[in-house]
């Protein structure tokens, strides 16, 4: 967990509140619909109370962000996750919610960048300069976030799928129903780098660069009035390959669990048998 001297948005030198980089009413869906545990691909054995979450914003940065939390949660998060629609008209604040989410993971993966040298200087420069033009938008300094771009995918029924038959048998909807996770990934020898979030089937790509052959369609969130539909999206993307990342990750993650583990979620299952089919994941098995 990070804990930052000073607030990471307005710079403010301040008490920092805990800032959860997915916004909590995320994992707070998760664990309702639920049939048993919680539980994170770092450390399966134990149950997952929360998601990630480090001091780093003030109260009223906080207070900033909230308003648009709330306008996401109303307008798309929950009348999606709750099958009520698929089609979603929105306005300008649907862009600045996307903004800093993908603001909050990349100011922190930029100290892991550089702290480690992940990636190259000139990648590392423009990431820079990207969450700097992030930041002065979300103060309210400037208007737009210039060839930044935001893009929704919707993990709903997958039709098609080329160049991969792995996918199937890493059952993707069961991951991304049930999981969250956000971070920053650059693919330097395709020009393509971005901060790609989950939020139980919700994918939020921010693109800070992108290569010449990235095709979204369908996808991408403007600055300003719009709609988005949870259908006819077609991707052709170097973000396929993060997903298949977190797919065997989650299935490392899962070798890795006891059998003492294993054996409670069997019983639990057995103990709900009769109500199973109830639970969202059902349908995604």
């Amino acid at each position: 967990m990070y804990k930052l001297k000073k607030c990471a948005l307005c710079g403010v030198e301040t008490d920092l509140e805990l800032s959860h980089i997915v916004p909590k009413m995320v994992m707070r869906m998760l664990k309702k619909t639920a049939i048993g545990n919680i539980r994170s691909s770092e450390n399966p054995n134990i149950p997952a109370q929360d998601s990630e979450k480090h001091f780093m914003l003030c109260g009223k940065c906080e207070d900033l962000f909230s308003d648009k939390e709330t306008y996401f949660a109303n307008t798309i998060f929950h009348p999606y996750i709750k099958k009520e629609k698929i089609n979603f008209d929105y306005d300008g604040r649907l862009f600045y919610f996307l903004t800093s989410l993908s603001w909050r993971s990349l100011y922190l993966d930029l100290i892991d960048f550089t702290e480690n040298h992940l990636v190259g200087i000139d990648t590392l420069e423009h990431l820079i300069s990207c969450e700097n033009i992030m930041r002065y938008y979300l103060l309210n300094k400037r208007s737009d976030i210039g060839a930044i771009e935001h893009h929704i995918f919707f993990f709903e029924e997958i039709r098609e799928i080329t160049g991969n038959t792995e996918l199937a048998e890493l059952r993707p909807h069961v991951t991304f129903h049930r999981g969250i996770i956000s971070y920053t990934f650059c693919y330097e020898d395709y020009d393509t780098c971005g901060t790609i979030t989950n939020m139980m089937g919700i994918m939020v790509i921010t693109l800070y660069k992108k290569g010449a052959q990235e095709k979204w369609e369908g996808t991408q969130i403007i600055n300003g009035s719009g709609n988005i539909e949870a259908k006819n999206q077609h991707i052709t993307s170097v973000v396929g390959n993060e997903l298949i990342n977190i797919l065997r990750t989650v299935q490392a993650s899962s070798e890795l669990m006891s059998e003492k583990q294993k054996w409670k979620i069997v019983e639990n299952l057995k103990a709900k048998a009769d109500k199973i089919k109830d639970f969202a994941i059902f349908h995604d098995w």
